[in-house]
This record gives structure tokens, sequence and C-alpha cells, in this order.
């Protein structure tokens, strides 16, 4: 008879593999620290968010942000408190296993960083604690997580009702083989695949940060250095990106008969969940994680305001600008909207339509942005280039559209990244421009498609992500110099430095209150002359390439 122990001997540890440097904790520590300790566990937490690589030069994601001019320069130590590490981070995480003796260890894990959690599982494999393996990667792509013979348990979908069913099955010494939602590798080398349980309700999870460093809440916005809370109002997205994984979740959720993956939180649970946060962690800023905060009923969006009034914390949210009507940014202006990004990601709107799956004319999106600017919220807007079969002339077309709004505070541009799971993953697989065992690293690195002419090139890609800002910012007059600032050689080097000290002195400021220089020529949030604006985009793709686009 298996060994049990009793609950308050159990020991559970979680480790968070993450980019290095990147802000805000994860919602999920949070949820699965309150699910464990309030079942009586010992639970700890083992995070490498502040592991710098010891054989890179690579810049993280958040310095990347800044050395292209997309976010304000800001330093860890300074302003966040956090003094990045340089130790060895897989024999620290060994020492930790061995000084806190857990009886199980549950990974939370995106596929940027899979292979680092890949490589800290390996560093204890000798150990033998047992394990389990969650997040959007394993859920995304179970097969391939089961290929690496040091993985034996990987849970799908949601884990809230899955680390607890393992965590009890561990402790009182049962089987693992038929856990809802886990697949589970045997000492036979067998995998025996679980069906997933049904979905949880949103509504009975809060978080508890009280394992995070204090240090980690504290993160930069619009120029300013906040105490800032994630918050989770609803989970799964309701529109059908190709570049994202999100609606994978939808798919899965729908196959696997476990219904309707999108939920929101009832606005009174929502109440109690802030007041929670609010009162024990005391923020000064509130992030609100979801995919798409505005896509829901404007009647549930004013409800939000009203009850939001009784916090009059500042917050973040993502969304799109078609949910954003005159009277929604006045109420969410007045409930404390601080700050908002929008996803734009492409500027020509065939591709956007037949590639992207996103449904909305440039001229409804340079409409709704007059909206948005007018709202007095600061907001940026986000781009992404090097698409699967993406050229010159698109990524230009994005440029334009971008000229033509109205009033934003910052640009950022990421890199289109194959995750698995989206529908542009397979598109660049079946054209043959992505290696099919290939594993992400992050969106400000560089492209990981090998793409022929007419298609934009790995080092084509880097280039622009150099210059695409100044592109929107500067006059046409500039084009021609701005195209050599492409190049990574010292002449192209000086020319960009050139325009990035002007473009962050008069455009991107100190902060988001700052008063911007707009060029006269055109430029970022000037349209002199409606009529120049970027209403239709011209056809740029054969059919024979569209069909190779088509996800």
């Amino acid at each position: 008879m298996p060994k049990t122990k009793d609950a308050t001997d159990f020991r559970v540890l979680i480790v968070y593999p993450n980019l290095p440097l990147m802000l805000v904790p994860a919602l999920a520590i949070g949820i699965f620290t309150k699910i464990l300790n309030k079942k009586g566990y010992q639970v700890d937490l083992f995070e490498t968010t502040g592991y710098l690589p010891q054989d890179s030069n690579e810049n993280s994601s958040p310095e990347n942000r800044v050395k292209y001019s997309q976010a304000r320069d800001f330093n860890y130590e300074r302003d966040l408190g956090i003094i990045p590490m340089y130790g060895d981070m897989k024999e620290d995480f060994r020492e930790k296993v061995i000084e806190f003796k857990p009886d199980f260890m549950i990974f939370t894990v995106v596929e940027d960083a899979f292979l680092q959690a890949l490589s800290l599982l390996e560093a204890v494999g000798d150990l033998n604690v047992p394990h389990l393996i969650g997040g959007v990667f394993p859920t995304a792509a179970p097969d391939r997580c089961m290929e690496f013979p040091a993985i034996k348990m990987i849970g799908l979908g949601e884990g809230e009702n899955i680390i607890l069913a393992t965590a009890e099955a561990i402790r009182l010494g049962k089987s693992l083989k038929n856990i809802p939602g886990t697949w589970y590798r045997d000492d036979q080398d067998t995998i025996h695949k679980s069906p997933r349980g049904p979905l949880v309700d949103i509504n009975d999870y809060s978080p508890d940060f009280s394992l995070i460093d204090d240090r980690r809440f504290y993160r930069p916005m619009g120029g300013r250095v906040f105490r800032t809370m994630p918050i989770e109002t609803y989970r799964g997205c309701p529109f059908t990106c190709t570049f994202c994984n999100s609606p994978m979740q939808t798919s899965q959720s729908k196959s696997s008969g476990q219904g309707n993956f999108l939920r929101r939180k009832g606005i009174t649970e929502l109440r109690d969940e802030l007041r929670e946060v609010v009162e024990k962690y005391k923020p000064e800023f509130l992030y609100f994680i979801d995919d798409s905060f505005l896509s829901r009923p404007r009647s549930e969006i004013f409800e939000f305001c009203d009850m939001y009034s009784e916090f009059a914390l500042p917050f973040w949210f993502n969304t799109r600008p078609e949910n954003c009507t005159e009277e929604v940014m006045k109420r969410i202006n007045e409930a404390g909207a601080y700050r908002i990004s929008f996803g734009l990601e492409c500027g020509n709107e065939e591709y956007r339509r037949k590639v992207l799956l996103r449904q909305v004319s440039n001229k409804k999106i340079i409409e709704r942005f007059d909206i948005i600017a007018n709202s007095g919220i600061a907001f940026s807007v986000n781009l992404i280039i090097g698409f699967p079969g993406e050229t010159r002339e698109l990524i230009m077309d994005t440029v334009e559209l971008v000229r033509s709004l109205s009033g934003f505070d910052t640009l950022t541009v990421s890199i289109f990244t194959p995750y698995h799971g989206t529908r542009l993953r397979n598109v660049a697989v079946r054209n043959g421009w992505l290696d099919p065992k290939t594993i992400t690293v992050h969106t400000t690195s560089n492209s990981l498609l090998d793409m022929p002419p007419p298609y934009l090139s790995s080092v084509d890609i880097d280039g622009l992500m150099r210059v695409v800002p100044l592109y929107c910012y500067f006059p046409k007059s500039e084009w021609k110099t701005l195209r050599r600032a492409e190049t990574d050689d010292d002449e192209g080097n000086k020319i960009l430095a050139e325009y990035m000290t002007i473009y962050q002195d008069e455009f991107l400021g100190m902060t988001q209150d700052d008063k911007k220089n707009i060029l006269i020529e055109g430029g970022t949030g000037c349209r002199s002359n409606p009529k120049d604006s970027f209403f239709v985009s011209a056809p740029r793709l054969t059919e024979s390439q569209l069909i190779s686009l088509t996800p």
C-alpha cells in the first residue's frame, strides 16, 4: 500500500519559468497558490524572471521595447527595485528542490519558456519528484511535449481542478493514470490520455500573491511606475485571429464537449475580488489581463464602470478599436482608465481580412481611433510584422494606416511568432517556411520564418523592426535615409541613433502626459487633410498566394 501523507505535511513547489525580466506576475501563480493553501499544503515558489542568460547578449523583451523607442526608458534596479541575477538558474533550482523537499512540483509554461522549463526539470531528474507541466504550450502541443522523456505528466486546458486532483492522488498514493485533463507517462513509457473534465467557474477563484516577491508588482506605465496587480474579468476571446492561440482554447473546448470557453465574471464576484486585492495588497494600479476587455455587452461595461467607482484606481486594459464608441469611452474614462492597448497588427485590408481573419475596414479603424483619441485616455497601438507571406509593400501599408491615426502615445512592433495552436503556424509549416519541430522564442527576437523572395527574409524583418515607428513619424522625404537605418552596421546605426533621439525627445517624451511635437508633413497622430487618410489599401497578393496563405 503506497504511503500517504497528511495534507499539512504535503509540500508543493510551484515553478514559474519566465522570459528574462518580463513584468507583471502570472495570475495563475496567485490562483494556484490560493487553491493549494486552502487545502492545507505547504506551498513555495521558484520563478526565473530575474535571471539573465549567462551565454547571451540578447536583451529582454522589455529592454528591446526601450531600445527601439517603443517604450520609455526605465531602470530595473533604480525604478523597480529589481536586481537582475546572473547566477546559475538550474543550480539554484536544484538547491531549492533539495532544500524544500517537494512531494509535487507544478510548472505553468507558455511556449517561449518551455525549453527553460525542460532544462529545470532535467536538472532535478535524478531526484524523481512527481511533476505536472501545464499552461498554454502543453495545451496546444501535448504530443510535442511528451516527446521529451524528462516530462512525465502534462495538464491540458484549465489547471484549477487538475492541480488539486493530481496533488491529492500523489498525497494519497493513488494512480495518476485517469485524472481528467492529463496525459501521464508510466514506468513502461506508456502514455495514458484522460479526457478533459468540465470547465471551471471562474467566479470561484481569486489570487493569493503571498509567495511573490513584493518588488515584482512594480512596473512602468506611460512613463510612471505603479504598484500593479493583475486582474482577470473574463476568460477566453470571442475573436478568431489566426496569429493568436486564444481561438485554440475555444475550439478545443467545443470539440471536447466542455462547452463555451468564453466566460465572464459576475460584477458582484468581481467587486468582491477587487476589494480583497485592494485591501490586502494596496495596489496603485490594476492591470486587466483579458484578451479584449470591451468585447462584452455595453450594459455590462456600464455596470462595471458603476461598480468600479468605489475603487477609483487607474487601470489598463487591452481591446480592439471597433469596440469603442463615444459613450463607452466616456464612461471608461470617468471610471479611471489610465491607458489602453489596441491591436492593429496589419494595415492592408485584403491581408487582414483574408489571412488574419480580422473583419474590419481601414475606414472604420480610422474613424474609431478618432473617437479613442478624443476620449482623452492615453493609448498605444500594437503592430506585428513578418507574417507568413508578408512583403515590404504590405508592411508599408501598415505604416500608411498608422500615419492616418490620431493621438496615440506609443507604437509597439512585434515580430510574428509562430506559436503552436495558431492557424498561421500551420500556414508557415505547410509552405516550408518553418521547421515543424520549432519551439518559439519571444516576439522581439529574430523572425523564425525562412521565406523566399518576394517575401521578407529574417534579415529584412529585423531591419524593419528597428525603423517602423520612425517611418510612421517622420515625413516621407526622410524615408530614403531611414531605409539606410534598417541595416545593422556603423552607418545604419549612426542614422538610427540620430532619428531615435529626435523621436524620443519630440514625440515619446518622459511620460504619456507630455505634449507631443507632431510633424507637419503627415506623421504620427497627424492628419492635416482627412482625404489623405489610408481608407483603402491596394490588393497585394495573387490568387495563388492567397490560397497558400489561407489558414
